[in-house]
């Protein structure tokens, strides 16, 4: 089975070495869309072996729906049997090592779920409060796909990353992604104003609040739902 991963990225410097190292451990390719990075990112993705397409496509505006819609476009030409999408400061735990080769080669199931934990200001603990543990406990993410020639996202500039045209049979995979967006400051301030900006009306206040916070330190293996459980 041939799995070919897909990453959007500007500036993600921070992150990119761990999250291409990780896929660099069990996918057979990689396509990276750079939406203009002025940092370090370029030289990073060019140094992967498992690097496929590198494109680079410097824009005057934000739009993340055009984005999320280039990538599987890209993925596809490299003609995979599974396709895994994925943002450049997400990394999978370890167990999906052990676990990504029998979830396709079964046969029951067509596309994987994960859950996502949100570190907060540090790369060690995630936190569980609020709206960070409602969408752990709530918001399963469809990152894992057999080639579909339907798949797609919606036509949003932000908050697209709900996938169109899914077909058969879905399951939750027990890895789940650490997403370390909000675990340096400069880059929550940085979200904090790019959202506010491209979506005036939205509510974004909890990306700078700690108010209430509920840190929980992270383990390799640890039992999420006694977590969620203990957290609620």
């Amino acid at each position: 089975m041939r799995l070919t991963a897909g990453i959007r990225v500007k500036n993600g410097r921070l992150w990119a070495e761990e999250c291409l190292g990780s896929l660099c451990r069990f996918v057979d390719g990689i396509v990276v869309l750079d939406d203009g990075s002025t940092d370090s990112t370029p030289d990073i993705c060019r140094a992967r072996p498992k690097l496929a397409h590198y494109i680079r496509w410097e824009k005057s505006f934000f739009d993340e729906g055009i984005d999320r819609n280039v990538v599987p476009a890209l993925i596809k030409d490299t003609e995979p049997d599974w396709i895994l999408i994925m943002d450049i400061d997400e990394v999978f735990e370890d167990r999906i090592l052990d676990d990504i080769g029998p979830m396709m080669q079964q046969d029951e199931f067509d596309f994987w779920g994960f859950r996502m934990v949100h570190f907060w200001r540090t790369k060690t603990h995630f936190r569980m409060d609020g709206n960070w543990g409602e969408e752990t406990r709530v918001h399963i993410h469809e990152r894992l796909f057999r080639n579909n020639p339907d798949l797609r996202y919606p036509c949003r500039r932000i908050h697209g990353a709900h996938v169109l045209g899914l077909s058969g049979k879905g399951a939750l995979s027990e890895a789940m992604i650490k997403h370390y967006g909000y675990a340096h400051d400069e880059k929550i301030v940085e979200k904090f104003r790019l959202y506010s900006e491209v979506d005036p009306d939205g509510s974004y206040g909890h990306l700078l609040s700690e108010e209430g916070a509920k840190l929980v330190e992270y383990r390799p293996g640890m039992d999420i739902a006694r977590v969620m459980e203990l957290t609620r």
